[in-house]
């Protein structure tokens, strides 16, 4: 078990990147909690911690009093990620909206820029553009790129985590795609390819609004729909979703009609429902309407709020069906959509009505750009930190 003293140096690579994750997880924090949790003896404790600090992970903060029973004397020192001990990049690439951000081990943004590019079948040309920018923020930021750890892209569409590769990303119009290579190839940087919605529901699992809990259903509801069902902090499914790619799946509405969940509770069918024709044009283009709609159902636009209403409720019908099987804890609804208090409100009337006790239901921080830059950063953190710490 990550943590335990099986050598009895101190330093093994298990009790180092388990005192790590702590600090990572629930920093500042002294030593001696982080011990208890693990279980580790006070001068195996004592050994892990100077192996991060002479790595320049870790520094340890002021002494303080103890919050604990009084002893003269005693104080703390609490432990936490030294921000100049290393870098990652966060790349977001999604239908309406691309994002390069540079941030520190301790997850504060360095820089951070945001595109619509027009047209997005361009993979590679897409790549190009997106790898310029990291170059200029790596350049302007990191005269010595000694202790840059390394990129995580995270991508809707369909992806081969072992490669790094794109099956497919319909909703950007990809086929397969090389994307972990060209861009390792651009920037000479390790690089980590990660579905989109997973990878926020993960982030959110760790140092967000899922914190805690042990299994969390993801919705994350745009233009389009995207789903993904976490159990112990891992994705259940290589897509990242049971039944697969969700916003494509036809099922049944409420009034009877089948029709793709996208057209019934995402952002393309309330448009098309609103302006009384199919929406056309680029994507930007469509995200810029909904967010008009968004804003037009918070300021209480009587239809606009019924059509929003009507959305919501079919993504709470569908979480329902599932959640008679596989019942999550929480369910995190990320994505414009999550701003307007009629989707939302319908989405938690369905699961109160559909099932008993009725699901939780919360907003994810990832709502726009800004949350892609906190749950791409975040993700980077602890997968180059952690993750990559224990496949070594």
């Amino acid at each position: 078990m990550a943590g335990r003293d099986r050598s009895g140096s101190g330093r093994s690579p298990d009790n180092v990147t388990a005192f790590l994750r702590e600090i990572l997880l629930t920093g500042p924090v002294p030593r001696r909690e982080i011990a208890a949790r693990l279980g580790l003896a006070a001068a195996t404790a004592s050994r892990a911690v100077r192996a991060l600090i002479d790595d320049g992970l870790v520094l340890e903060g002021r002494e303080t009093p103890d919050e604990g029973p009084v002893r003269p004397g005693r104080r703390v020192r609490p432990l936490s990620l030294d921000p100049e001990g290393g870098q990652v990049i966060g790349i977001t690439i999604a239908p309406t909206v691309q994002i390069v951000a540079l941030a520190d081990i301790a997850r504060n943004v360095i820089d951070s820029a945001e595109f619509n590019f027009e047209p997005v079948g361009d993979a590679d040309g897409l790549v190009q553009r997106l790898a310029e920018e990291c170059r200029r923020m790596i350049g302007a930021h990191l005269p010595d790129r000694g202790r840059l750890l390394g990129g995580l892209v995270m991508v809707t569409g369909d992806v081969d985590r072992a490669m790094g590769s794109i099956r497919r990303a319909s909703y950007m119009g990809w086929e397969s795609f090389p994307l972990r290579a060209r861009f390792s190839e651009l920037l000479n940087l390790p690089i980590l390819v990660r579905p989109l919605t997973p990878t926020i529901g993960r982030a959110e699992m760790l140092f967000g609004a899922a914190r805690g809990r042990r299994n969390v259903l993801v919705m994350l509801c745009g233009i389009a729909v995207g789903a993904a069902l976490l159990v112990e902090d891992r994705v259940v499914g290589e897509g990242g979703f049971p039944v697969g790619d969700i916003g494509t799946m036809t099922v049944t509405g409420a009034d009877g009609r089948a029709a793709k969940l996208d057209e019934l509770a995402g952002g393309i069918g309330i448009l098309r429902r609103l302006l009384g024709e199919h929406p056309s044009g680029p994507l930007s283009h469509m995200d810029l309407d909904l967010h008009d709609a968004i804003e037009r159902d918070r300021t209480g636009d009587p239809r606009v709020a019924a059509l929003m209403a009507d959305a919501g409720l079919e993504v709470g019908r569908l979480v329902a069906l599932h959640g008679r099987i596989v019942r999550p804890e929480l369910v995190l609804i990320a994505g414009p959509l999550a701003m307007s208090p009629s989707y939302m409100g319908a989405i938690r009337d369905a699961l109160s009505e559909g099932l008993e006790p009725p699901m939780e239901v919360s907003s994810s921080r990832v709502l726009g750009p800004e949350g892609g830059v906190w749950a791409s950063c975040a993700a980077a953190v602890y997968e180059y930190l952690i993750e990559r710490s224990r496949e070594r």
